[in-house]
């Protein structure tokens, strides 16, 4: 490259690093510094190649512009963002007051003709079925512990249960079912809907001044003679109207559906806080004066007692016949097989078996007591013994037994060694538990 494009790329270098320096705020000695080094590098650059080292001249850029500040910046602009706002606001609420803003389509086919001369709702005052709050007095705890007039209060009354149906009235004896026997209208979830329910007024009540149990001849003047026809007529298209059964009804605005006119007033009642106390007896098959006294343990054996009775098969609130199932159940094996396996009864023992095995008894002591010798008939022997040992040496003394009784008294063919615990499932005077044991 020559000389002279040399020089214009470094002059095309600065103009390049002065535009830099204005856009991010940098100063002049920064370029011109920058300039400088690289004229340095370039002239040892030059002389290193033979070239001339002759320093150039270096030629300023352009001189620096100083930078706006950002922020009056954002500043001017929201402040002729707002002044541009409020000239809109006033000119459209200018438009509105005067009658002449132009209002889209769907303004009207959605809120109508009215949202053009009452765009705000402030006119919707009008509607005759809006309440006034003024009107509504002020709402205190009073309002919830108050009844309405036609609400029962049995604590506080000493009139009769008005829910209760007038047996002098004729009501409807059953709801209308359908096909498949199911109350119409009824709703698994929500239950029975039909208005025409059990307090539905068959026959329409006369007025009182018409009804016989109110009526006052003296007070109404007849219509007819006493003696004329007409009485007796009037008397049976009356009683033929009733025995028709017509259930008077009206169709109810809202519900759009028929709706009894006559019905027996429901009164309520109050809601039920909580159960109705009952004795914890209540559910007892025994009788009051056996029945087991637990306001007069202490707690620890309250609680004992109710454990043993609540793993027994034969507790106070079990129905009479539970405990003699439950034993006839358990014995039912015994008498099937005939054995007696599995108790602590006694059987038939052989008295030379007896007398050889003494050896053996002498050093089991009174651990055990035998109960049976069974002789197969194969030859082979098993024996039943009442163990009295600790419940945790029981297998184990059941084979030491078996071992003495081969060796000490030459019995090979002792097959079985049975030790009946009976209903022993532990050693409470060795490891401290309750003693009692109920029937697991």
């Amino acid at each position: 490259m020559t000389r002279q494009g040399r020089s214009c790329d470094r002059m095309a270098a600065l103009i390049v690093l002065s535009a830099l320096a204005t856009q991010y705020g940098c100063s002049e000695a920064f370029v011109m510094k920058g300039a400088s080094s690289r004229s340095i590098r370039s002239s040892s650059g030059s002389s290193q190649l033979g070239m001339s080292t002759k320093t150039k001249e270096i030629i300023p850029g352009p001189p620096p512009v100083a930078l706006p500040d950002v922020s009056n910046f954002l500043k001017e602009d929201e402040e002729d963002d707002t002044e541009e706002l409020v000239a809109r606001a006033n000119a459209i609420q200018e438009e509105m007051d005067s009658g002449t803003r132009q209002y889209p389509d769907w303004v009207t086919e959605d809120y109508g003709e009215s949202a053009l001369n009452d765009p705000f709702g402030l006119d919707d005052d009008d509607d005759p079925d809006a309440l006034d709050p003024n009107a509504l007095g002020q709402w205190s705890k009073a309002d919830v512990q108050d009844k309405f007039d036609y609400e029962w209060d049995p604590l506080n009354s000493k009139t009769p249960d008005p829910n209760l149906l007038d047996p002098n009235v004729k009501h409807v004896t059953q709801p209308e079912m359908d096909d498949d026997g199911v109350e119409v209208g009824y709703d698994p979830i929500f239950g029975p809907s039909n208005p025409i329910d059990t307090r539905t007024i068959v026959e329409a009540p006369d007025s009182y001044m018409v009804a016989e149990a109110t009526r006052d001849d003296a007070m109404v003047p007849s219509i007819f003679p006493k003696d004329d026809l007409e009485l007796d007529y009037n008397k049976e298209i009356t009683q033929f109207r009733k025995s028709l059964g017509i259930i008077e009804t009206y169709v109810d605005p809202w519900l759009k559906m028929e709706v009894p006119k006559n019905v027996a007033r429901w009164h309520g009642y109050p809601e039920d806080e909580k159960f109705p106390a009952k004795p914890y007896t209540n559910n007892r098959f025994t009788k009051p004066e056996d029945r087991t006294p637990f306001e007069t343990f202490t707690k620890h054996k309250a609680r004992k007692i109710a454990v043993q009775l609540a793993r027994a098969k034969n507790n106070e609130w079990l129905p009479d016949g539970t405990s003699q199932t439950y034993l006839a159940k358990t014995t039912e094996s015994f008498l099937k097989y005939k054995t007696l396996v599995g108790t602590t009864q006694k059987g038939d023992c052989d008295e030379a078996l007896v007398q050889t095995m003494q050896p053996a008894l002498k050093v089991l002591g009174r651990a055990v007591d035998l109960l049976e010798t069974i002789v197969n008939d194969d030859g082979n022997i098993v024996l039943r013994f009442h163990y009295h040992g600790l419940i945790k040496n029981k297998a184990g003394m059941a084979a030491w037994a078996e071992v003495l009784l081969r060796e000490e008294c030459g019995l090979d063919n002792v097959t079985g060694i049975i030790f009946e615990a009976g209903t022993r499932k532990r050693d409470p005077y060795y490891d401290g538990g309750d003693h009692w044991c109920g029937p697991y």
